[in-house]
């Protein structure tokens, strides 16, 4: 199954935000804001704000967690005023009724960045994500810097699913949810092999989500912030990252628990995806592409990048183009592009050779089989082509 097409971005508006300020007071602009969007989380904000006091080895006086609630209809704003006083670290809520077209988890999740991103401090600031039904590990905060401060322009945690409520899920949703877990695993393993990079070493994992993304603020606002894509926005954060050449590390050590609820409250969110699971015919997560196209576009990236930085592409333009299916002077047009992510954007956006293939349930145990001999014969040969 091919990936549906990328819906389009509502035009930027104008909008009315209530902004309260909860625990300690800011001394300053400090060194981290945590942005989360939240809409009708009096069940859970508690024990996410919680999880979020109980940081350690990272000063709670430079943080901010930002509170984007919107449209919330539930108790989650008088929640966060009861506990204020417990908290240790500064909170802002920001208030929204969000209309037609902006009432989604782009425009929400980008509104709480944004924001953080102008409480920061404006030359070492980090921006933080994550969701209002996860819980971070006690060293989320501490280990995402330490990360960035590696040499890295942004990270991407690893989400892992709450064990207690996996556990209340149908039989055949947890069996297929078993495979695909095990499947992204392999492809991120065989992508690693195929197309090795420095800053993001095996053993890594490959989700890009918004539940663990870390990001310099200087990065934010270089790539123009978080499109405010209705579905996916967090996957096209790290696209505009990868845009510029940035370099993102797929961290193990940066982790977080989020929900594993049906009823979730974004669409083309995990809930979604958990009630999706019992048709055979719906395709897999977005990452999960079948085998051969996995190996196929980690190669080719690997491959073009490497003769990207010796200055030998455009003599392999030709070359290229025909192995693409493109028209050379498409290929050509690219190589005009100021990075080399903004090259291979486009070679992915153009050439049906690059159309991701979607895993569906019907297909996911027998390219499951695939998969794993490819990631075996990477492991005892290498694999051809990879640096």
């Amino acid at each position: 199954m091919t990936l549906a097409a990328r819906p389009e971005l509502a035009e930027p508006a104008a909008f009315d935000i209530a902004v309260e300020h909860f625990g300690p007071p800011l001394a300053g602009s400090p060194r981290v804001a945590v942005a989360i969007p939240v809409k009708d989380e009096a069940e859970r904000i508690v024990q996410c704000l919680g999880a979020l006091a109980g940081q350690e080895d990272f000063p709670l006086a430079e943080m901010v967690v930002v509170l984007l609630l919107n449209n919330c209809r539930d108790e989650t704003l008088d929640l966060v005023r009861q506990v204020s006083d417990q908290l240790p670290m500064a909170v802002q809520t920001h208030s929204v009724e969000l209309g037609r077209g902006y009432a989604n988890a782009g425009w929400a999740r980008k509104l709480a960045m944004d924001a953080a991103a102008d409480l920061v401090q404006p030359v070492d600031g980090v921006i933080l994500t994550t969701d209002a039904d996860t819980l971070v590990n006690e060293d989320w905060v501490a280990q995402s810097v330490r990360e960035l401060e590696s040499g890295l322009d942004a990270v991407a945690g690893f989400v892992m699913a709450d064990p207690m409520e996996l556990m209340e899920l149908d039989a055949g949703v947890l069996d297929r949810g078993r495979v695909e877990w095990e499947y992204q695993q392999m492809a991120a393993e065989l992508q690693a092999r195929a197309d090795p990079e420095a800053h993001d070493p095996w053993p890594r994992h490959n989700q890009n989500c918004g539940a663990s993304a870390a990001i310099w603020v200087g990065t934010y606002r270089r790539i123009g912030g978080l499109p405010p894509l209705p579905v996916g926005e967090d996957r096209a954060l790290f696209e505009r990252v990868r845009r510029i050449d940035g370099r993102i590390r797929h961290s193990l050590d940066v982790q977080v628990v989020t929900s594993a609820r049906t009823d979730g409250r974004a669409m083309g969110g995990v809930a979604e995806q958990l009630r999706l699971r019992g048709d055979p015919d719906h395709p897999c997560d977005d990452a999960l592409e079948v085998a051969v196209s996995t190996l196929r576009r980690s190669l080719w990236r690997n491959q073009l990048r490497r003769a990207w930085e010796a200055g030998t592409l455009a003599d392999q333009a030709p070359v290229w183009a025909a192995r693409l299916k493109l028209p050379l002077d498409s290929v050509r047009a690219a190589l005009q592009s100021a990075h080399f992510g903004e090259f291979w954007a486009e070679m992915e956006r153009t050439s049906r050779k690059l159309e991701w293939q979607l895993v569906t349930g019907e297909e996911l145990k027998r390219e499951f089989r695939r998969l794993r001999r490819l990631v075996q014969s990477a492991r005892r040969n290498g694999v051809k082509g990879a640096a």
